[in-house]
């Protein structure tokens, strides 16, 4: 109770008029007192009207109190801007908020001044409140004047990187100023700490942190932090810092120059010429090709690459021929697809909270699920990850049982899996999942040691006999389909190391991948000894659960990261959204990636795409190309055009940032 917005709308109205009538009479008898004469024996005949129930709302009406609202559709928000102004309290801020871009002028309507919003540079999509949301969000309301301040919501992201929601922010069209305000000053200001928190300046608390670079540049971190002037990271050598000698200059890239000619973006568009490129990356086999003047070129004819690099005579025929010529001034990068495998439900539930938006809700079923039987295309989340450049994504059923099913590999931008436009269905039966760890214990499987000897068993059986209730395991003990384990515990998977050897002595040929994998660094050689891949799913860890305590979370907490042991070691690794939502973020992650490792921008593609296709068994080579205009791996480059991801001919600016 209450189950309705009317019904939460009465419960507002009667607890609020409730602690009105205390507050007046409070009022009531401290007027009393002041009126009584100072000398004498009067007294009043009550005590002063007290009621624990009310007494956080009374100092809410008294502005002794900050008052935070979680919400985030228009009409929550205007029936609380109602509220108060009906009862006359003040709206310290609204979190998550994610509608409030639409209402900016209800906003300003709140009792007593304008409230903060506290909200998500990208997230979008998760239940139904946030499945309207908009990138464009901070900056209309900053555009506004409404005061915004970026939030973590930890751990659903990761608090230890709350300035990456600012930095994105900043990417999306917040300015660069009230990029930082919205992690310092503006925060600050909302939590009545404004005085002592929140800027540099004389009087306030010495809280001050040095960062490396630009706090708003991908792989930024700290180097040191003083709290009242005390430094908190020990053994730093401030004689390795540098000087730099002008602040970090955010590019502003060229837009796609489309040309003229009939269909050059569309579905009919099948050839053309992409000039103005800088650098092109298309496999791990094949070297970049690299211009600082910008003079590469990409020429498709017929919906196939046929020239990438200095490719004057097809530029010459196609200019001829009266063919389209896209321009990208310079700066353009081509990249090939990057893949998603690993983020759950994607294009099996489009919305998580509302279970009728998909596949439904796993159980303990014990028939091996196939992705493919549920897959839905179209959806919202697919269509964000086309347009960021992941054309390809691998999903897994999600199940309750250990054996979570077989995942399935899809175009992300195709329109159903009968699409005549593209190759829906990539592969229809990519690996076997199986989950180990505290999120599958069950009636079923009560305990750890209860799923690894189900997964042994199920190994062994189809290894001495055929057994056609096994078919998945059988192809998996012979190599012909890779096996995901989800699992994040050190001992666990030092266990599926054991559970491996053991079973190939026997005859089997298992290749084996880990997903999630937060304490896989810990025996980094051993993976690599037992060649088993790795798929790190979220890259930034933080300690969620019990077994997943030796996170490394990275600079300036750690040396390492997670991802830098095992790649050192030699371990096939590669980078997972941990949300459907975030999948169009990968471009990053893996920016952030190779800024820790200090690997090439070639090695970092790898990170989501080759290798991940490596990892389940897909072709290694490009499944499309996307085309952006700058630099991928810093913020402020968009993607110009797609080709492939399960749509024909050119897709000219998918998204509008």
């Amino acid at each position: 109770m209450p189950s309705t917005r009317l019904g939460e709308g009465w419960l507002l109205r009667d607890q609020f008029a409730k602690a009105t009538e205390l507050r007046r009479a409070q009022d009531d008898w401290c007027h009393a007192a002041e009126e009584m004469p100072r000398w004498g024996r009067h007294r009043l005949d009550k005590p002063y009207p007290e009621d624990l129930q009310y007494e956080s709302l009374v100092g809410i009406l008294r502005d002794e109190v900050k008052l935070n609202i979680h919400c985030y559709e228009t009409h929550d928000l205007e029936a609380m801007v109602r509220h108060s102004n009906e009862y006359r309290f003040k709206i310290a801020a609204f979190h998550h908020g994610l509608d409030a871009y639409r209402v900016p002028e209800i906003l300003k309507r709140t009792f007593g001044g304008i409230p903060t919003v506290a909200t998500f540079a990208g997230k979008f999509g998760y239940k139904k409140e946030a499945y309207q949301s908009s990138v464009d969000g901070p900056r209309i309301l900053a555009e506004a004047g409404i005061p915004v301040a970026m939030k973590s919501d930890h751990p659903v992201l990761n608090s230890q990187h709350l300035v990456y929601e600012a930095a994105q922010a900043r990417h999306y069209g917040l300015s660069e100023l009230l990029s930082i305000a919205s992690v310092t000053t503006v925060p600050a200001k909302a939590l009545g700490l404004d005085h002592r928190i929140g800027k540099i300046a004389v009087g306030m608390d010495a809280d001050v942190v040095i960062w490396e670079r630009h706090p708003l540049s991908l792989g930024s971190h700290p180097l040191q932090v003083y709290i009242d002037g005390i430094p908190q990271i020990e053994d730093v050598d401030e004689s390795e810092w540098s000087v730099q000698e002008a602040p970090l200059k955010f590019e502003e890239y060229p837009e796609l120059v489309a040309p003229k000619a009939k269909d050059a973006c569309s579905e009919k568009s099948e050839s053309g010429v992409f000039t103005g490129i800088k650098k092109i990356i298309l496999n791990g086999d094949e070297e970049e090709l690299v211009s600082a003047s910008g003079d590469l070129s990409v020429v498709f004819e017929h919906g196939e690459v046929v020239c990438t690099g200095h490719c004057d005579h097809h530029k010459a025929a196609m200019k001829e021929s009266g063919g389209p010529i896209y321009n990208l001034g310079g700066e353009g990068v081509v990249l090939p697809s990057m893949l998603s495998v690993g983020a759950p439900n994607l294009g099996l539930i489009e919305i998580a909270a509302e279970e009728t938006t998909g596949d439904g809700h796993p159980n303990l079923s014990s028939d091996i699920l196939a992705a493919a039987d549920g897959l839905k295309f179209g959806g919202l989340h697919m269509d964000e990850a086309y347009k960021a450049g992941i054309l390809t994504g691998v999903t897994a059923p999600i199940s309750e049982h250990v054996v979570q099913g077989v995942s399935v590999a899809f175009a992300t931008g195709a329109e159903n899996a009968l699409s005549s436009k593209g190759a829906a269905i990539i592969k229809e039966q990519v690996a076997l999942h199986v989950s180990i760890g505290q999120n599958v214990k069950s009636t079923l499987f009560p305990t750890i040691s209860s799923q690894i000897a189900y997964l042994r068993t199920s190994l062994r059986k189809a290894l001495l006999g055929p057994n056609p209730y096994n078919q998945e395991f059988a192809a998996v003990v012979r190599g012909k389909l890779p096996l995901v384990i989800e699992v994040d515990n050190r001992d666990e998977i030092i266990r599926i190391i054991q559970v491996k050897k053991e079973l190939e002595k026997e005859g089997a040929k298992l290749k084996i991948a880990l997903l999630s994998a937060t304490e896989a660094w810990t025996v980094a050689e051993h993976l690599a000894e037992a060649e088993i891949g790795v798929i790190l799913r979220p890259y930034l860890c933080t300690p969620v659960q019990w077994t997943a305590q030796k996170c490394l979370p990275g600079a300036p907490l750690s040396k390492e990261t997670g991802l830098s042991v095992l790649y050192k070691a030699g371990v096939t690794v590669g980078l997972a959204a941990h949300e459907p939502e975030d999948v169009r973020q990968l471009s990053w992650i893996a920016s952030w990636a190779r800024s820790d490792l200090n690997i090439t921008e070639k090695e970092a593609v790898g990170l989501v795409s080759w290798n991940l296709a490596k990892i389940v068994g897909l072709p290694t080579g490009p499944s499309g190309l996307v085309i952006y205009n700058g630099n991928p791996f810093e913020f402020g480059a968009k993607v110009s055009a797609i080709v492939g991801g399960g749509k024909t001919g050119i897709q000219c600016n998918p998204r509008a940032f």
